[in-house]
């Protein structure tokens, strides 16, 4: 799995779609030649083969990631050259992630015909298809949130004030106390001093045993602030979503210095998504 930041400029885009597969062709030229070579030359047939069968596999693959859908790196290339064009980032991203949705419905199609016909690789076929299909979604929805949130800083989507827990209570006297009545399922809490200290996630409460509650305290059963999102006032949305904890899901804890100012969730995103859609006539 690969993870890296968006790509500054459509040349940059167009250059990392393209390694990938050029990697591909070039490994999988290198590999036949290298094959045939030792078949004709020497006479060796098994390591010959081996390198023949790598050399096919790795010219697939090149070919495969080139197709013009998202995922894809073809798509990419896609993406890429729409942007370069229009200059527009969204759009390509869009266009993108529309080609891989057409993409991926073609070969679930063709992969559904084939297995009805007897053909049992049909059903992979199909298989990748719905991959590449659900991907496109995903890769749309990203384009449109980016969209959506494009400019604004924490401070315009995040709630406030927010409803908070003392962290040196324990289990059990948050259970009985009153504060187990909120209404979220997520609850920063803060020290003796007011600073935030972590995240209480409710649910986790009741994986507590009971003998234990009266002295647990609400710190030592929540998530610290360490492993917490967080981000300031001013920073920009766009890259602190991109910058969120892998697990925790759309939780950021928004501080100005030590002090809890707002929490952003994604209900708060959302709501700006449909708020964007709303002013853009519902369009992308």
């Amino acid at each position: 799995m690969t993870k890296m930041g968006r790509p500054p400029a459509p040349g940059a885009a167009f250059v990392v779609a393209v390694i990938g597969p050029l990697t591909s062709l070039i490994i999988g030229g290198a590999a036949l030649a290298a094959g045939i070579g030792l078949d004709t030359g020497l006479g060796w047939k098994v390591p010959a083969a081996v390198l023949v069968w790598l050399g096919w596999t790795n010219l697939l693959l090149g070919v495969f990631n080139l197709l013009p859908a998202a995922p894809l790196d073809g798509g990419r290339v896609v993406q890429a050259a729409v942007w370069w064009r229009t200059g527009d980032r969204e759009r390509a991203e869009r266009a993108a992630g529309r080609s891989g949705q057409v993409l991926g419905t073609l070969l679930i199609a063709l992969g559904l015909i084939s297995l009805l016909r007897g053909a049992a690789g049909g059903l992979w076929l199909a298989f990748v298809g719905f991959f590449i299909l659900i991907a496109a979604n995903l890769e749309r929805q990203q384009a449109a949130l980016a969209e959506a949130v494009a400019g604004l800083r924490a401070a315009d989507a995040m709630s406030t004030p927010v409803e908070t827990a003392p962290d040196w209570v324990t289990v059990q006297s948050f259970i009985d106390g009153p504060s187990l009545n909120t209404r979220h399922s997520t609850l920063p809490l803060l020290d003796f001093e007011g600073r935030p200290s972590g995240l209480l996630h409710l649910p986790q409460l009741a994986k507590i045993p009971t003998a234990q509650r009266g002295t647990l305290r609400l710190r030592d059963a929540a998530t610290p602030l360490s492993q917490c999102s967080t981000c300031a006032p001013v920073d920009l949305l766009e890259n602190t979503l991109r910058n969120l904890r892998p697990g925790g899901g759309v939780r950021i804890l928004v501080l100005d210095g030590q002090r809890l100012t707002g929490i952003i969730t994604a209900r708060d995103v959302i709501r700006l998504a449909q708020r964007h859609r709303l002013r853009s006539g519902g369009s992308g």
